[in-house]
This record gives C-alpha cells, sequence and structure tokens, in this order.
C-alpha cells in the first residue's frame, strides 16, 4: 500500500513539474534532491539497519525501548542541525553549487524530516500500516502545495522544500502519536551517549553510506556529463525507477522483524521463512520488471506529460533494477539478523566503489544510456560479493 501512494502521487506531480519546470530545472530540482538524499544517510547513521530488530527483542522491556528511541532520536537530530549548517555554508560562503545552491539550501530541510521519521520504531513494533496512513497525509499536503507555489521554472526551490516540511510535520505528530500510544517516555539524552551511539553503530553507518551512493551516486555523476535538458529527460524515467527499487527494500523491511525473531528461536523455520519470502519476492519484481518494460512509452507519457523516446528507453532498462536488487536480499537478511557489521561494510564499499568506476566510465562514454547498464551491472556485483563474503563464514 506504500508503494501504492508513492507510485499515485508521482503520477500526479510528476508530470505536473516536468511541464511547469521544463527538462532544465527538473533536472536540477532531481539533483539537488539526490545531494540531500546522500546526505541524510548521515543523519540516519545506519540506525534503520539495527534499531527494528533491537526493539523487536525489547518487547517485554518498555524502559529499555525508552531509552534506545530517545537515544537514537537525539544522535540524528544533533547530526541534521550539523549537515544543515555545513551545507548552508558551502552554497552561500563557498559558492560550490552555483547552478543549483539556492534549489540544494532549500532542500535541507528534508534532513529534519529524515531525523523524526519513525520508521525504525514502527518496524520494530511491527506496525507497518501506520507508515501508509501518514505517508497519505503527507502526500496529501505536499500536493497541495505544489499545485499552490510551483507555477513557474522560478519555483523550483519550492519542490524539495515543500516535500520536506510535509514530512517534518506529519512525522513529528506521528512521533507524538506514537510516544502515547506506547506510553514511551521523553527523555533527555547526555553528549556521552550520543558519542556512544555514534561508535557503537559506526559500521551500519560505514555500510549506509556505500549503499546510498550505490542508489543516489549515479545521477550524481552523471550530472557531470551530460547537458541539464538530457539530465532532466534521464530524471523522468529515473523518478519511476526509483519507487519500483524500493519494492525489495520495502520487502526487506516487513519480513526483518519475523526473521530476527526465528533466527533467535528457530533456526530451521527461520531458514524456510527466509527462502519462501526471497523466492515470492523475486517472482514479483522480475514480473514489475517485465511490465514496466514493456509499458515504458505509456509510462513515461503518463508520467511526464508527453512521450519522451529517451526517457522511455531508459526506463526499459531501469525497470529491471528491482529484480537485480531483490538479488541481494537474502543476504542482506542473513547479515542483518546476526549484525555482521563488518561483513556488510566490506561488502557495500567494495560494490559502491565498482559502481562509482563504471558509472563514470559508463556516463562518460554512453551518456544516460551507459549510467542505466552500469546501475544494472552494479547490482548484480552486489550480489555477488555479499554472497562470496556470507559463503567464507559459512
Amino acid at each position: 500500500m506504500n508503494q501504492g501512494i508513492n507510485v499515485l502521487s508521482a503520477l500526479l506531480i510528476t508530470p505536473y513539474l516536468f511541464q511547469r519546470l521544463g527538462e532544465d530545472q527538473y533536472g536540477l530540482v532531481n539533483l539537488g534532491l539526490s545531494v540531500v538524499m546522500l546526505l541524510s544517510i548521515l543523519v540516519n547513521y545506519g540506525f534503520h539497519l539495527n534499531g527494528p530488530k533491537r526493539l523487536a527483542l525489547l518487547t517485554s522491556e518498555p524502559k529499555q525501548q525508552s531509552i534506545l528511541i530517545n537515544e537514537v532520536l537525539w544522535t540524528k537530530f544533533v547530526l541534521s542541525l550539523v549537515l544543515i549548517i555545513l551545507l548552508l555554508l558551502t552554497v552561500f560562503v563557498f559558492d560550490l553549487f552555483p547552478n543549483y545552491g539556492l534549489i540544494l539550501s532549500f532542500s535541507s530541510v528534508i534532513l529534519l524530516g529524515e531525523v523524526f521519521f519513525p520508521m525504525f520504531i514502527l518496524q520494530g513494533f511491527d506496525r507497518l500500516s501506520l507508515v501508509s496512513t501518514t505517508n497519505v497525509i503527507s502526500k496529501l499536503f505536499y500536493l497541495v502545495g505544489i499545485f499552490v507555489f510551483v507555477n513557474t521554472t522560478n519555483d523550483a526551490i519550492w519542490v524539495n522544500f515543500l516535500f520536506g516540511m510535509s514530512s517534518f510535520v506529519v512525522n513529528i505528530l506521528l512521533l507524538v502519536f506514537i510516544y502515547r500510544k506506547w506510553q514511551l517516555e521523553f527523555l533527555w539524552v547526555f553528549p556521552s551517549r550520543i558519542w556512544a551511539r555514534l561508535k557503537e553503530n559506526f559500521q551500519f553507518f560505514l555500510s549506509t553510506i556505500a549503499g546510498h551512493v550505490s542508489v543516489h551516486g549515479g545521477y550524481i555523476i552523471l550530472s557531470n556529463f551530460v547537458e541539464d535538458s538530457e539530465l532532466g529527460r534521464f530524471a523522468l524515467a529515473q523518478r519511476v525507477a526509483f519507487l519500483l527499487r524500493m519494492v525489495p527494500v520495502f520487502l526487506a523491511q516487513s519480513i526483518l522483524q519475523h526473521a530476527s525473531r526465528l533466527y533467535e528461536s528457530d533456526i530451521p523455520s527461520f531458514r524456510k521463512y527466509l527462502s519462501n519470502s526471497f523466492k515470492g519476492g523475486l517472482a514479483l519484481t522480475f514480473s514489475i520488471g517485465l511490465f514496466f518494460s514493456i509499458t515504458a512509452p505509456w509510462v513515461i507519457r503518463l508520467v511526464g506529460g508527453e512521450f519522451v523516446n529517451y526517457s522511455a528507453n531508459i526506463l526499459r532498462l531501469l525497470a529491471f533494477i528491482p529484480f537485480m536488487g531483490m538479488l541481494n536480499v537474502a543476504n542482506m537478511i542473513n547479515i542483518l539478523v546476526a549484525e555482521r557489521k563488518r561483513i556488510l561494510a566490506k561488502a557495500t564499499w567494495i560494490s559502491a566503489f565498482f559502481m562509482l568506476l563504471i558509472a563514470v566510465l559508463g556516463s562518460y562514454y554512453y551518456g544516460g544510456y551507459g549510467l542505466a547498464v552500469a546501475l544494472l551491472v552494479a547490482e548484480l556485483f552486489s550480489f555477488g560479493v555479499h554472497y562470496v563474503f556470507l559463503k567464507k563464514i559459512e
């Protein structure tokens, strides 16, 4: 349901933005979003990887749950403030982003939305349905804001700001609801505990950096080798592909809590559950890839408000990224339930360096087409690296 909401909102908003902003500004808006999403990994700091499992194992200890949740939230809040200050300095003092600095600075509010996004809490409590409900409310605020405030190319600065602000407000309200429903305590956290959390989660943080570089880094690399107009056409296809790429991510999140409990109590049942979930996920993501590859021209016409042949061809390739990403889900679950932080960090960093290398080569020689192929190859390579590392310790 959550992914359905995201797809529906994209179908409503993307053609409007593409038509009102034009290829160039639409590409820069997405570039600013990619940069901020890369920075958001510093805010999340890998807590979304091990936080849900730890909460799931503390179901009978509400006091310990409150301590864990407050320490994570305060740590994320401190990191977000530091990042926003640094980002504003790079834009207004050092002028490092001359073409889209203003868009980028307004996009920084997304980082605050990431701080208070309680996904790791709801995962740990097995209440992901609340995410879908609040996602509807957030997207409605965003949709109304876009139609009211974004009418010309000069309004490009408001697109990511409205996205971030709607998430920030709704996430705050959801967090208040969670604290009241589960009778959690609001606690002040000493700097020493924030520092302890930073040290403890450092390996997960490293792996998260590599993972996000693999997802968002390619678009930033492409911006150095193509014109803004081509970047905008690529972004049109990438917007659809990014939503599809979240399918294996959501599947992994939905099975992690139950898998964690089975891993602690019944290994054979854990393996059977993981195997069945993995096979179902492969069938689903391959079907999605086939469907969107065949219907790419109609999807682009629907999403962009007009047919763009270049975007349709890119989508035909990117449509299979969810399937390639799903290949690695079983590996990731095996790593996360056992908290094999070092293996995760090594495997994701090797995968990220490989992705950056082939993304640069592909973008330099073949532009967007080269990047699309590079992203597919990188997903397959990542699966192989994680699989080999896991086999070594079995």
